[in-house]
């Protein structure tokens, strides 16, 4: 019943998303309004020209279809094939008007073990943000939903029996108040749950920031930010409440080819048996080098949480597993890593992502390290490194190739485990100008594990054939 109602939860989000990207277009005078600015809010600077803002995107598709395992329990040894059916759907929606904003996507995978190796189970990844103007350009209702699945224990594969979904809803008002011409004070207040279907993290948060600062120009703009916010979880024998705060300056500069944003302060958390403070710093450097290429930089150090790094897609949650058969038409459903305490960390981490779109060649090419350190617990100390391709190729008028590519390592110093994950996916897509769609697609994953985990490597490969419909994508007017 509790995984039912999360479902329900996140399906539901999903729903109020959509319906908000289908209210009527406004007029070009409607959207002639500047973007406001805020902790916890688009950046005062992401409006286009003249504070004009995008239009819309929308792309979607769905298919359905047949795959075969020969090891789908992944073991090292007495490997057992699965047939497999599958269903898959995808979402991307952008729409930004005077009166509201809708940014959501979603990817889900639902797989039925035809020979019964495991229960039929939905499996996917859905990040959802909607704000609502209630006095324009000075007050708005937000509500953001993230959903998703991470592993219950690290040391182990990650099959069926090991993840659990995990939901996160927070919704609060963004205020914003002009000093004159160039200053600004922007306010945000946050209730947020968030809820596991298998560990005892369940928590509610609530959350108040306030930045005061001023635009520099009209591509750049400097800020001093605070926040606090108060996490109170439902088992409090194995957990204790704790509250986190953080003070910091804030610049941000936009210009005709590259975007800067930089954070530094300080982050302190208080629960009862004591606090502990740490630096908080941020760095963040896109650059278009060409009309066809991106690169984008991201360094920081800050102290944070599991359900906060799963929620924000950011430091613990940059870094995700591939899931056996968890893939649709727009690439592999992954899964976070698992969260073993729900205690606070210090992550130090840094990535690089190159992207590539021209003509018929689509490539993705990202690198990410992190490290999380656990105050008094050394053992759960950790180092992460992943590597990702992606590439697509339209080969003529009908068809396509894909080629994806991971690596992901994973190294606990203190308690002499390390485990690499390798993923490496070929697929031949078939299209049709009205929206048929049909794939095939191959995929091999394999784990080489070492100290205690040694033993536990297997090897995998999967094929899948699918069907499925995908119109032409509408882009941002």
């Amino acid at each position: 019943m509790a995984m039912h109602l999360r479902r329900k939860a996140s399906l539901s989000a999903i729903f109020v998303f959509w319906i908000l990207a289908q209210v009527r277009p406004v007029s070009a005078e409607e959207a002639q309004v500047p973007a406001p600015s805020g902790v916890g809010a688009q950046s005062p600077l992401a409006s286009g020209p003249g504070g004009t803002v995008p239009g819309q995107i929308l792309n979607y598709g769905v298919d359905v279809g047949v795959g075969e395992t020969d090891n789908v329990n992944l073991a090292p040894t007495d490997k057992v094939s699965q047939t497999l059916a599958v269903a898959d759907a995808d979402i991307d929606i952008e729409e930004q008007r005077r009166l509201f904003n809708v940014d959501a996507k979603g990817t889900f995978s639902y797989l039925d073990f035809l020979q019964g190796a495991y229960s039929p189970e939905l499996i996917g990844r859905f990040d959802g943000l909607g704000k609502v103007s209630i006095i324009p350009g000075t007050l708005r209702w937000v509500v953001q939903d993230d959903f998703g699945q991470a592993q219950v224990n690290p040391f182990a594969a990650v099959t069926p029996t090991n993840r659990e979904n995990i939901n996160y809803l927070g919704t609060g008002p963004d205020l914003y108040l002009r000093l004159g011409s160039v200053g600004f004070v922007d306010m945000t207040g946050r209730y947020a749950r968030t809820e596991y279907q298998v560990s005892p993290y369940n928590s509610d948060l609530l959350l108040g920031s306030i930045a005061v600062g001023r635009f520099l120009s009209s591509g750049s703009s400097l800020s001093l930010d605070g926040s606090a916010q108060r996490v109170l979880f439902a088992n409090t024998l194995l957990n204790t409440d704790y509250t986190r705060s953080s003070a910091y300056g804030d610049f941000e500069a936009q210009g005709a080819r590259s975007d800067l944003s930089a954070n530094l302060g300080a982050t302190k958390v208080s629960q009862s048996a004591g606090s502990i403070t740490g630096p908080l710093a941020k760095l963040k450097l896109s650059r278009k080098l060409s009309a066809a290429a991106k690169l984008t930089f991201t360094a920081g150090r800050n102290i944070t949480d599991g359900g906060t790094s799963f929620s924000s897609l950011q430091s613990g949650a940059i870094s995700t597993i591939g899931t056996l058969g968890g893939a649709g038409a727009t690439g592999a459903v992954s899964t976070a890593p698992a969260q073993q305490t729900s205690s606070n960390y210090t992550v130090t981490y840094t990535s690089l992502k190159w992207e590539y779109t021209r003509n018929r060649t689509t490539v993705s090419a990202s690198g990410q390290w992190e490290r999380d350190s656990y105050e008094g617990q050394p053992l759960l100390d950790l180092a992460r490194e992943t590597a990702q391709l992606s590439i697509d190729r339209k080969l003529n008028r009908h068809f396509s190739a894909q080629l994806q590519g991971s690596l992901y390592r994973t190294d606990y110093s203190h308690t002499d485990y390390a485990e690499t994950d390798g993923f490496v996916g070929f697929g031949i897509t078939f299209r049709e100008e009205k929206g048929l769609e049909i794939r095939l697609r191959y995929d091999h994953e394999s784990r080489i594990a070492a100290g205690v985990g040694a033993g536990s490597n297997y090897g995998t490969n999967i094929v899948f054939l699918t069907v499925g419909y995908r119109p032409k994508p509408r882009s941002a007017s």
